[in-house]
This record gives C-alpha cells, sequence and structure tokens, in this order.
C-alpha cells in the first residue's frame, strides 16, 4: 500500500476457507491502518493493537536459534517506526533512528503503551509524538549472543536489546512461540 508493507496470516482446512481467512484478516489490518492515519492526522489516540498466544515451553537447554533475519534497514523516525510494528503485527520493531543514526527498538508494553530502548541513561527521546512514546527502563546493552540468551531465559520480557560486540550494531533476540529463539540483525 503506497510502498508500505502490511502483512497477513491464515490457515484453515481447505485452501478457500485459508483464502477467506486471510481475506478477513488483511481487511481488518487496512481498516486499521487507515484509521491510524486519520487518527495521526486528527491528534487522536490510537487504538491498542491485539495481544499473541503464550510461548510453547520447552527446556533451556534445548532452545536454540532457529531463525536468523537479516535486515537491510533505512532510516526512518520513531513514529515511522511504530506504524511499520503496527501494520507488519509485531510486538516490538526494529529499526535505524533518522536523527541519531543508531540502531533502536521500539515495542508494544503488556499496558498498550509504546517504549523505546535508548542507547544511553538520560538520552533525549522525541517529545511529541503520536501516539507517545516512552523511553523503556533498560538500555542497550553490548553482549554476544550467549549472554543475550540467559538475559532472555532469565527474565519474562519477550525480548532482549543487544549490541554485537564486533559491530556494535544492534540485535533483537526473541522468544518465538515455539518455544525456541529467533534474531534479527542489521545486513551489514
Amino acid at each position: 500500500m503506497n510502498g508500505v508493507a502490511i502483512r497477513a496470516h491464515a490457515s484453515g482446512d481447505t485452501m478457500t476457507e485459508a483464502i477467506d481467512r486471510l481475506d478477513d484478516r488483511l481487511g481488518r489490518r487496512l481498516r486499521r491502518h487507515r484509521k491510524r492515519l486519520e487518527d495521526r492526522r486528527h491528534d487522536r489516540e490510537p487504538e491498542p493493537t491485539r495481544s499473541h498466544p503464550g510461548y510453547a515451553s520447552i527446556p533451556r537447554d534445548e532452545r536454540e536459534v532457529v531463525r536468523h533475519k537479516s535486515l537491510a534497514m533505512h532510516p526512518m523516525t520513531v513514529e515511522e517506526a511504530v506504524d511499520e510494528m503496527d501494520l507488519l503485527d509485531h510486538g516490538f520493531y526494529l529499526y535505524l533512528d533518522t536523527d541519531h543514526d543508531i540502531d533502536r527498538v521500539v515495542f508494544h508494553n503488556g499496558d498498550g503503551t509504546i517504549h523505546v530502548v535508548p542507547s544511553v541513561v538520560g538520552e533525549d527521546l522525541p517529545g511529541d509524538t503520536r501516539p507517545p512514546i516512552h523511553p523503556a527502563p533498560t538500555v542497550l546493552n553490548h553482549l554476544p549472543l550467549v549472554e543475550a540468551e540467559v538475559l532472555l531465559d532469565e527474565g519474562d520480557e519477550p525480548f532482549v536489546f543487544f549490541a554485537e560486540p564486533d559491530s556494535g550494531r544492534g540485535q533483537v533476540l526473541y522468544r518465538r512461540f515455539d518455544g525456541h529463539y529467533g534474531l534479527i540483525s542489521p545486513a551489514i
């Protein structure tokens, strides 16, 4: 849609049923996108997105990175990143901040608010945004992947945003619904 990716997945017992479900979901996503644009234009708070089901439980020592996405990241504002996150129906989104030329992640908190992870404590973040975007209580850490896995396992968060020590680029290690890990990193 005007260069904006909108994603939807559906399944069914038959191909016709799957197509009907996909049509319904895609229609809802398009309507939600149009409403977000109208809300922003009229300075209204957008509706929160829906929640996802829980994670499968597998022993920690059996968990592994089963999906690694390398993304060609284009600079964008935090508001554009929030739009992308919502259009793709993700709970978080890794992006390259256009103002500071650094990797960042925006995410939906459990209470429906939107947060951005600052690179350092006390960093100035965009103030007057629609929707309001708050700084996360954590900051970007430089960690090897194995330490990020430990942090993810020991915490309650769905992802860990960290910088790979060699490149310094931001990466996101996340919990997959199958119980394993996924890793998102910028293409280098």
